[in-house]
């Protein structure tokens, strides 16, 4: 039996889609429909993973699977982190500014003191501390979801039974 192909190429893309939706302001968005984006990252690390299967040798498994949205997580929450962090540093809180620039447009007024909390977001400066926080929630979500991507691909691209025709 041969064995499998390296997850890590498969994972990598994944989890660069993942990174790139998630941390691109504007494009993650996405992520408003239910994750669509992280789950997108993880099926696709099984697309490309089963791409790399020779499927009569080396069936594709659901272990393999979740081997590959945990990869594809973690490399997406680096990766989105670090999007980040450069977004961050050369644009200001970008994400702020754009909720609020809709909540204007939409003509609602915040009280004093809420309105006083968001400049004070806008304001504030990126610290270790809030990056490594940051990265944490992000590698939680990102690996649950990228996980649950992978799955819906391993019933997407699972190798289907044979039934064996009967002659008549």
């Amino acid at each position: 039996m041969t064995e499998n192909p390296k997850k890590f190429m498969a994972a990598l893309y994944g989890g660069l889609v993942t990174a790139g939706i998630s941390a691109i302001p504007g494009l993650n968005f996405i992520n408003c429909f239910c994750c669509a984006g992280i789950l997108l990252g993880g099926f696709l690390a099984v697309f490309f993973y089963k791409q790399e299967l020779d499927d009569d040798l080396v069936p594709l498994t659901n272990s393999d699977c979740i081997q590959l949205g945990v990869w594809a997580g973690v490399i997406a929450a680096v990766a989105g982190t670090l999007i980040n962090v450069m977004v961050l540093l050369a644009f200001g809180n970008v994400a702020i500014e754009v909720m609020i620039a809709i909540v204007h447009k939409m003509h609602i007024e915040f009280p004093p003191e809420y309105q006083q909390v968001l400049d004070q977001a806008i304001a504030e400066k990126a610290t270790v501390a809030s990056i490594v926080a940051s990265f944490l929630l992000t590698l939680a979500m990102d690996v649950l979801f990228t996980v649950l991507g992978a799955l819906i691909g391993w019933a997407a691209f699972k190798p289907k039974p044979r039934i064996p025709m009967q002659g008549g």
